[in-house]
């Protein structure tokens, strides 16, 4: 089940959700854009596809966290992860945009400092206010705002981790708990008092309890997966864990049948992987695994660039417009494959021998 320190149906995890994020892009985000407009919405749950990354998220820090010796090498290790891609991807989208796009269909994608915005990983709000300069700053692409969430994640493990770890599950569920139940509090408070104006101004940047029971849920999931390799049973403390925001994904989510039962298959995958992965094994194959080990990449130049795409050169596919989306998703996928295999492993490797 692990390959090189990486556990091969999670690769496969990643390739349903960016798929699932794709279509969501290409066929519901935008159909304003869309030569075929609304004619093809059926995907707008595609875009809990990042939920998904959220839970998987969860499960491989600690994962790491656990064969890993100090923060400092952790922080090293994210570092070659993200940011050659991040950069790269964000350099294309810039030049693709600065060539291709003279109605500014996507102008964040012109400017050159959001380059530099983006690839700090930090949210444009947060480096306008650290600057204290009035400077009009955004992502490259729409769908960088999932990587300042995760950074977020990563500070709050590490540290608790490194500074505690002993008691480091304890610390960090009890941490993460008061963070969302604040976040809750603030979210259902309407009161125009300064305080909490600031608190909420606060909470709008440093955003990360909005997905914690994600990350949480993939947490506590990596702690069952461990125990059942090391075949231990569970503890009651676990257990009570895992319901714990299992059951509060469902209050907050039990409006919304569809998001609801999307968010319990998630969950019963991961188990069926832990406990089950025979069943599944059927997603263990090359396709599914090339395309979950360049997701990262796929993700972060897939939305402008693939919409553009489609908005410019969907009427060639006016006989059947469905396939302009599929094409465009197919040339990203090979293009993300291809930059994840032969560019981004070596910078990988060439920054381990360096650092």
């Amino acid at each position: 089940m692990e390959q090189n320190n990486r556990i091969v149906l999670l690769d496969s995890f990643r390739a349903i959700a960016i798929i699932m994020v794709i279509f969501f892009h290409f066929f519901s985000r935008w159909t304003n854009l869309y030569p075929y407009q609304d004619r093809y919405d059926f995907f707008r749950l595609g875009k809990f596809g990042v939920h998904f990354f959220f839970m998987i998220s969860g499960f491989v820090i600690f994962f790491t966290l656990n064969k890993t010796k100090t923060l400092r090498q952790f922080w090293i290790n994210r570092f070659i992860r993200l940011f050659p891609s991040m950069l790269f991807a964000s350099l294309l989208t810039y030049i693709f945009f600065n060539l291709f796009d003279n109605t500014f269909l996507f102008p964040t994608s012109h400017y050159f400092k959001n380059i530099l915005a983006s690839i700090t990983f930090l949210q444009p709000d947060l480096i306008t206010s650290l600057i204290r300069h009035k400077i009009d700053l955004d992502y490259i692409s729409g769908s960088y705002w999932s990587l300042w969430v995760e950074i977020q994640f990563y500070v709050l493990a590490s540290f608790l981790y490194f500074f505690y770890q002993r008691k480091f599950y304890s610390y960090f569920f009890i941490m993460a708990g008061l963070l969302i139940a604040s976040n809750f509090f603030l979210s259902h408070i309407y009161v125009n008092n300064a305080v909490i104006l600031k608190l909420k101004a606060f909470r709008s940047i440093f955003n990360l309890a909005d997905a914690l029971p994600f990350f949480c849920l993939g947490s506590i999931l990596y702690i069952f997966y461990e125990n059942n390799l090391k075949q231990i049973k569970n503890s009651i403390w676990e257990k009570s864990t895992f319901l714990f925001f299992t059951f509060l994904l469902v209050i907050s989510n039990c409006q919304d049948f569809k998001k609801l039962m999307l968010i319990l298959f998630f969950i019963f995958m991961f188990l069926l992987m832990i406990y089950s992965p025979k069943r599944i094994s059927f997603l263990n194959n090359k396709i599914l695994n090339s395309i979950g080990v360049s997701s990262y990449f796929l993700y972060l130049i897939h939305e402008n660039i693939g919409v553009f795409l489609i908005h410019n050169n969907g009427i060639e596919f006016s006989f059947l417009p469905f396939l302009a989306p599929i094409f465009y998703m197919l040339i990203l996928i090979i293009f993300s494959v291809f930059f994840t295999k032969y560019i981004e492993e070596r910078i990988v490797l060439l920054l381990k021998k360096i650092r």
